[in-house]
């Protein structure tokens, strides 16, 4: 079941943050890069009765963010096993494509780029691109020498949707592009903190990251930092109430100014931006072999001391997706296109309390600007959480057909006559036209500010 901690005796505030009203908007405004290369988005998770329903705020980092705003300004936060887990691939993927030589033995047996297709039945139009990466992800898993790597990649957690099985596909292919480009045949014709799900999910993620000292030392490092927060997760359901579990939650994120120098991010969430997207560590302190006693002296269960000691200049906050280049051979038709997926927004919604009418302490230059809606409502929408989702979107043509750096190549073949991997016929979001908005915005990074 589901636990709530109240972590503070205040009443939560009201979300100001403007929202998008569609799935390009979002991705304009979460990852203004892509959205500069998009040419039409073919296919999103998000549907456009979402943006009616929910209000949804762009976020280049759902969680880092969430967790920050929830924080400065007062806003209950809920949290599931997906956004921890999907942040930890994400930042696994920056290091395995930085790293992809060194770690090549761990994942593959074969040398450069070993091409992998799956097919379906449709066209561009409506073909399942999120079938297909699911897809895509079954057939890697017949070619990679660990054969446990996909069921640990993949969620099983109680909260766990199609969608988000989907986000870990892509992910997925994203973190082994170095090792694999794709081809996908389309054959004509057919104030709180609320972690949902069950104790156990969240004990799973903690199994799941066991593997990561597999990889080499910082991935190993990255487990050692991720243990102690994890562990607190666990203890949230165990002794929600519990003084040390309060002040774990009092702890997440702060934000330090100075002067007129950068503004740093200090917290247990900087654990999470331990690389850039260039697989680039973040973490500045001396990594340790694994085997080495120094190493074996920083493990720890439930001490923050690592975790808050660090921190991270806003401005180096990482993104929270990745991206993977598809080429789609529609009957002939040949479309270069890009998939990306992780946790690409933030969602408001009301718990029904009443609002907290006070000033905060809360300053604000780096995400989405403020909604023009009034604030003298006593009920309103007063919590958040990071938003996961996917999209496939067809690329300019002037964009490299071989995609950005450190990106994969992934070919769609179509018009096949086999009848092998033949799906059916899907709905999916049609063709939209990114080229239609011209302005681009600055990366959705934000710069509150205070110690709520």
């Amino acid at each position: 079941m589901p636990v709530t901690i109240a972590t503070a005796a205040h009443p939560p505030r009201k979300w100001e943050r403007s929202k998008v009203s569609t799935a390009e908007e979002l991705l304009e405004k979460s990852s203004p890069g892509d959205h500069h290369r998009c040419r039409n988005i073919i296919q999103s998770s998000f549907q456009q009765s979402s943006f009616h329903q929910s209000h949804i705020s762009p976020s280049s980092n759902g969680l880092v963010w969430s967790v920050f705003h929830a924080y400065s300004a007062h806003h209950n936060l809920t949290l599931r096993p997906e956004d921890i887990w999907f942040a930890i691939l994400t930042q696994l993927s920056f290091f395995i494509n930085a790293h992809a030589e060194e770690l090549r033995s761990f994942f593959v047996a074969h040398k450069g780029q070993k091409d992998l297709e799956v097919k379906a039945a449709g066209t561009i139009d409506s073909a399942n691109f999120g079938v297909l990466a699911v897809r895509m992800t079954e057939l890697m898993q017949k070619n990679v020498v660990d054969e446990e790597l996909r069921d640990w990649i993949m969620p099983s957690f109680t909260t766990t949707t199609e969608s988000d099985t989907v986000v870990a596909a892509i992910l997925m292919m994203g973190a082994l592009q170095k090792y694999f480009s794709y081809k996908m045949g389309l054959l004509c014709g057919i104030p709180s903190v609320t972690l949902l799900g069950d104790k156990e999910d969240w004990v799973g993620i903690l199994k799941r990251i066991e593997k990561l000292k597999q990889l080499g030392d910082e991935p190993a490092r990255f487990a050692q930092l991720l243990r102690p927060v994890l562990n607190h997760f666990v203890l949230s359901f165990e002794i929600p109430n519990s003084p040390e579990v309060l002040d774990f939650w009092n702890r997440c994120a702060h934000k330090h100014f100075m002067g007129s120098g950068p503004e740093y991010l200090s917290g247990w969430i900087s654990v999470f931006c331990f690389w850039n997207e260039d697989g680039r560590r973040l973490y500045r302190d001396q990594i340790y072999p694994v085997s080495s006693d120094e190493f074996k002296r920083r493990n720890t269960d439930l001490s923050l001391d690592d975790a808050l000691a660090r921190r991270i200049d806003t401005d180096e906050v990482p993104s929270a997706y990745a991206s993977v280049p598809v080429r789609v051979n529609d009957n002939g038709n040949i479309y270069d296109t890009m998939m990306l997926a992780g946790l690409v927004g933030i969602q408001a919604t009301s718990s029904g309390a009443t609002l907290d009418q006070g000033m905060g302490h809360y300053g604000d230059q780096h995400e989405s600007s403020r909604s023009e809606e009034g604030s003298g409502e006593e009920t309103g929408l007063d919590s958040i959480q990071p938003l996961s989702g996917w999209w496939m979107y067809e690329k300019q043509q002037t964009e490299d057909a071989e995609g950005g750096s450190g990106q994969a190549h992934l070919e769609a073949a179509v018009g096949s006559q086999e009848d092998e991997h033949i799906l059916p016929e899907s709905d999916s979001t049609g063709l939209k036209d990114c080229s239609s908005v011209q302005q681009v915005v600055a990366d959705g990074r934000s710069s509150v500010v205070s110690q709520g």
